[in-house]
């Protein structure tokens, strides 16, 4: 029987989020960044373009696409003050809890000086921390 998951995907400030359904303990997996792998080089291409925002760079050549749908962990938007961080456990990306996650809280993590600047130069930050 498959585990129910501690999360679920709900409308945010910024559009569509990941909620925690259950309290999710300090350093507990949470979700897998999933998708094809391409490489840095086309990676790069495809962020000059701004054609994919759920590009996700694993290692010195190869970068996560996870723009589908299916991949859960898309859905973890930004903010200053996370509450999860991006791990790579055995070849995975995976995100962690970095502190306890309430039940109901929306899952979160930083983003990055580089997508920031591609991503929030003329908008700014809009995260929870950033509009309070």
């Amino acid at each position: 029987m498959k585990k129910p998951k501690k999360f679920r995907v709900g409308r945010s400030n910024t559009g569509l989020g990941l909620f925690a359904t259950e309290t999710i303990p300090k350093h507990e997996l949470i979700v897998e960044y999933t998708g094809r792998l391409i490489s840095n080089a086309k990676a790069r291409e495809l962020e000059s373009t701004r054609a994919n925002r759920y590009l996700f760079e694993l290692n010195s050549r190869w970068t996560i696409d996870g723009s589908s749908r299916r991949n859960l962990a898309r859905y973890c938007n930004h903010s200053c003050e996370p509450n999860a961080e991006a791990e790579t456990v055995r070849g995975r990306m995976m995100y962690r809890a970095i502190k306890r996650i309430p039940a109901g809280t929306q899952i979160t993590i930083d983003y990055g000086e580089e997508y920031e600047e591609l991503f929030f130069a003329k908008t700014g930050c809009k995260c929870a921390s950033c509009e309070s």
